[in-house]
Parts: structure tokens; sequence; C-alpha cells
């Protein structure tokens, strides 16, 4: 098994963290990638001779696993990311009046810092209410989930008051999980919680790209591998992956070329994955795992204005628009372009690209007085961004070894404790690759005398 190669199947983030994973440790690997470039869905595209990310991906201080691949493939995250102190600004549009702001600034994440904060952001409440927040969110914070429910149950179970839950919980609860709170698992957004804010202000802290995505990560982790003797493929569809028992696989590429590998990580998003597993029996009720796993979409609108904006904040939230987060691209070299997000985007559905920028547009000059109309729009929507962060996906979530010795799964659905997220997909990589190269080791070695 050890003189065949092992295919990598998908160059987003997951796969190319594996493939290096391998690499780096003297496997033969080869990379196949169905699109004619690396990066998945973290990457960029070109649009009227711009580069735009087809999704703008935010990291923290706490995804350690990413940010250590950052560096492993020659990117400095000191220069390559915009560091922000955990804060929450948040603005609503008031049509024919001044809008309104809210802001969430901790002095620093330690818990009475935190509480200070929680405690004045819930102004519009009276102060016995406010007291008994305040220990709700301690114990959000502090307490593990026994069983798993959604957040927005969560919440009132802790008593959150009604304004810190719309402008702060549940605004960040969509952000984080994609999924919207009545619907999200309050113990994936837990999970989230207690590895960014109860782990020191360098893990809370917002990482916004000043470069575009494939800069990152995707191609220099392309280039590393070329140097280490990897087989590149892009461009290259795989229809179907064939058992021959102990001897390895057959992967059958589109053309009807045909390649041989000892082992096979599927690093696909997860309903491909399911398309590509081989045709046996044991393995059908993993296929029924991964295609009931489920996908949220995300949506980036792109507005391009005449002049050179003003000033603006690098991450600002949005409330009660079609949006809910806004980035201006001035930190990624293009004053003229902000981007807006629309998380879980399948619950506003649109007719057309113009209608979703237009409405983006007009409620961002309400939003922002003397921003005026954007004179180009583009919008860019990933229909299986993430999954359909639901109470209980930890449990539904399939192993990376399937019950197909060498054959391994790899991506942000198989990572437990995590939402779809950069972090997610690093991490399943670099486990898919620890258990292909444990399982190539002879079991005479691997046991123990």
């Amino acid at each position: 098994m050890s003189e065949q190669p092992i295919a990598v199947v998908g160059a987003g983030w997951a796969g190319l963290t594996a493939a290096l994973v391998l690499a780096r440790a003297g496997r033969k690997v080869t990379l196949i990638e169905a699109a004619a470039a690396p990066g998945g869905r973290a990457r960029t595209v070109e649009s009227d001779g711009a580069p735009l990310d087809n999704g703008q991906h935010i990291l923290v201080g706490a995804c350690r696993h990413a940010l250590s691949q950052m560096r492993a493939v020659g990117v400095n995250p000191i220069l390559a990311l915009h560091p922000v102190p955990f804060r929450v600004l948040m603005r609503r549009r008031v049509p024919d009046g001044a809008p309104e702001s809210f802001l969430l600034a901790p002095r620093s994440t330690r818990s009475r810092d935190l509480g200070a904060a929680f405690y004045s952001a819930a102004r519009d409440a009276s102060p016995p209410r406010r007291l008994v927040g305040l220990l709700g969110a301690w114990r959000m914070l502090h307490r593990p989930l026994t069983r798993d429910r959604s957040v927005a149950d969560w919440l009132q179970a802790n008593a959150q008051p009604g304004g810190l839950r719309e402008r702060f919980w549940e605004p960040l609860c969509l952000a984080v999980m994609n999924t919207p709170p009545a619907h999200a698992s309050a113990r994936v957004f837990q999970n989230v919680l207690r590895q960014s804010l109860m782990a020191g202000d360098g893990a809370a802290r917002l990482l916004i790209p000043r470069r575009p995505l494939s800069e990152l990560f995707a191609d220099p982790a392309l280039q590393q591998l070329r140097t280490l003797g990897a087989t590149i493929r892009l461009s290259t569809r795989v229809r179907g992956i064939e058992s021959r028992g102990g001897d390895g696989f057959i992967l059958t590429l589109r053309g009807g070329e045909t390649l041989a590998a000892g082992q096979v990580v599927l690093a696909t998003a997860q309903r491909s994955a399911a398309h590509l597993l081989p045709a046996l029996p044991a393995l059908d009720p993993l296929r029924g795992e991964l295609g009931e796993l489920g996908a949220r979409s995300i949506c980036t609108v792109y507005l391009r204005y005449a002049k050179a904006l003003p000033e603006l904040p690098p991450l600002t939230g949005l409330l009660g628009q079609h949006g809910q987060w806004l980035l201006p691209r001035r930190l990624a070299g293009d004053p003229h372009r902000l981007a807006v997000v629309v998380s879980a985007a399948e619950e506003c559905p649109m007719s057309d690209a113009g209608t979703r920028w237009q409405r983006v547009g007009r409620e961002l000059a309400e939003t922002f007085p003397g921003l005026g109309q954007p004179e180009q729009g583009r919008v860019i929507c990933e229909k299986m961004a993430t999954l359909d962060a639901r109470p209980g996906l930890d449990d539904r979530r399939p192993a990376t070894r399937t019950p197909l010795p060498g054959l391994y799964l790899a991506g942000d659905f198989c990572a437990t404790g995590l939402p779809s997220t950069l972090e997610a997909a690093v991490q399943s990589g670099q486990k898919a690759a620890a258990a292909a190269i444990i399982d190539a080791i002879p079991d005479l070695v691997r046991r123990p005398a």
C-alpha cells in the first residue's frame, strides 16, 4: 500500500491540509480538484478585473490550527490579517430618522469585564432583570450543556434580556453558525464561545483578511505541495471510486481515465462525498448520514462606489436589514468597495442578484448617511456554504475513518464541536492525514512487543 500514492480528493482547506501533512511525512500524494483553482469555499475569484472572495471569512485568535497551517506555508498572520479586539458594533437603520447604534466592547474577556459589558449593554432592562441576565450569561459560558437544544431556547432558559438577545446573542449566533437561533445547536455555539471568550483576549481577537483568500493559504499550500513532489490535478473531476479489497482503490476520472491509489481521503462537501463512496452495502449507512446532514447558504454582496468610501469600522453588524455584517474592502486595498454578508441566505430568497444587491445598497444608504448609492454590485452565493447546525449535530457527524479500510473523510462536517469554519476544515484534514499515516504502518511495527 505504501508504494501506491494516497489520493486526496478536493483541494479546499481540509484537502490541502491533509495533503500537506501526508507529503511532509514522506507519503506520495496525488491531489485532485474539480475546480480550476484550489481553496474550495474559501478562494478568490475575478470580477471585472478585481479580486473578490467567494465568502467573507473571518478568523479568530482561537483558530490555532488554521493559523499554524498558514505559517507552515510561509504566510505570516500578523501581516496577512488585521487584528481587532473582541467587540460588537451594531447599526440599525431608522427610515426618516437617525440610525441607532449598539456597542458591546468589554475591556477584556475576563469574567469581570465581560460581566460589566453585558450589564451595560442590557440598559433597556430594569436593574434586577439585568442582574438575572448577567447570572444567566455566566451559566452559558461556564456550565457545559448536558442536553443539546436550540440557541433560542438556551437564551430564554438563561433569562437573557430581549435587547441583549436581539442586538448581540442572536446576530452573533447567525454569524458563527450560519443557522438561525431558533434552529441552531446551543452545544456547538457554546463550545465556540468557550474556546474564544474563555481563553484570553488573544483567542477572542477577530482577524480580518488583508489579502485575497487564495493568498492566505490555498495558493502557497499548492506551491509547497509541488515542492514536496506531490502530483496536482486541477480541473479534474472524480466520477467514482472502486474498492479493490486489500489492494487499494481505483478512481475513475472524467473522460474515463483511471487512477490507482493505496488510500483515499475524501475532502469534498458532504453530498459529493456521499455520491463518491464506493457502492458497497457496508457504506450505505454512511451514505445516508452524509445526505441527511443538511446545508445552509451564504451570499456575499459586493458594492462598488464611484468615490473612495469614508472611513468605516472594519466590521459592523446590521440590524433589521437583508444583510447582517458589513466589511469595508479598504483593508484589502479596495477603498471603493464594500462587502455585506447575508447568512442563511435561503431564508431570504431573491428573484435575482440585481434585486439583492440593490436592496442592500438602499438599506446601507439609510444606515450610513452620506454613503450614497453604489454604482455597481456583484453577488456571490455559495448554496452549500455550511452545515445546517441543528441541535444534535455532533451526534450525526461521521467519523474520519469509514467502515472501508483505507478510505477517510475530511471536511468541516467531520469536526465535532465546531460549526463550518476554516478551523474545522483544517482540523479535519489533520485528523484524516494522521489516521491514514497510522493505518499505513504495518501491524508488526505498530504492535508493542
